[in-house]
């Protein structure tokens, strides 16, 4: 199998071919996804901790019915069914997140090591407890400071490239009949930028229209967050979820079988 079989053109227009024939098929579950998916924004004080599981469950209905439309498995009520793919699914994600927070404190640990380390050295009896002597130690730290400032972005980097590298896990999971989370790294070896590159593409709507309310954030009424919210959340679970989700299971049938025609139905 080359890198050529899944470029990133190819990629996305896979994901975009088969959004529309996807819509059709899983229609309700995505519309209940949506439906979770605002819930979880518009939640009152007090119960934002709810946010991110509501969110979690909306993602995995949504990528649940495409993925079972994907691999022809059982689709349910217009795509609307919470089975033994869905629990699987879901193991996936919290997986996925335990691997995240390990490696974030991981992670926060060196960038705290290496900020204090430079500290140290550029300010003489700097004293950690102190705001002033923060600011005064980073202040003279020359090319220290850059290092600061280096070794958070290099550990963003990080992150973005293992959120690559694990993105095959969910349509794997479905696919092959059980939780597949770092078994399924091997699939995206040498993809992460073409998956990251065509993720961008497809998100770009998304990207624009968050700019555009971000924009209007000072000039609108107190409307603006509910309308936001609606907006979001249709766009999110009627477009992104399902077209990035044609264009994973798309990559893994890539990687699954190079030989393949390139314009499967997703």
């Amino acid at each position: 199998m080359t890198d050529g079989s899944v470029a990133i053109g190819a990629t996305v227009r896979a994901g975009l071919s088969g959004l529309v024939p996807a819509l059709r098929a899983c229609w309700l579950a995505l519309a209940v996804a949506a439906l979770l998916g605002l819930t979880g924004r518009l939640l009152p004080q007090g119960l934002d901790a709810l946010a991110g599981p509501i969110e979690l469950i909306a993602m995995v209905v949504a990528g649940g019915a495409v993925y079972r439309r994907a691999f022809r498995r059982p689709v349910g009520l217009i795509g609307l069914r919470w089975g033994v793919d869905e629990w699987r699914l879901l193991a996936t994600q919290l997986l996925k997140i335990v691997i995240f927070l390990v490696i974030l404190s991981v992670l926060a640990l060196v960038v705290a090591a290496v900020t204090i380390g430079v500290a140290r050295i550029s300010l003489p009896g700097f004293d950690a407890t102190s705001p002033d002597g923060w600011r005064e130690a980073l202040a003279n730290a020359g090319v220290g400071g850059f290092v600061v400032g280096l070794v958070p972005l290099l550990s963003l980097a990080m992150l973005v490239w293992l959120a690559a590298r694990l993105s095959l896990s969910g349509p794997a999971t479905v696919e092959q009949g059980g939780v597949r989370v770092l078994s399924s790294i091997h699939l995206t070896r040498g993809l992460a930028p073409q998956l990251l590159a065509a993720g961008f593409i497809l998100a770009l709507p998304l990207i624009v229209l968050g700019a555009a309310f971000t924009g209007l954030g000072s000039n609108a009424g107190p409307g603006l967050d509910l309308v936001r919210a609606v907006v979001s959340a249709l766009t999110t679970y009627f477009y992104l979820a399902p077209v990035w989700a044609v264009a994973l299971a798309y990559v893994y049938r890539r990687r699954r079988s190079p030989d393949a025609p390139l314009s499967q139905d997703a």
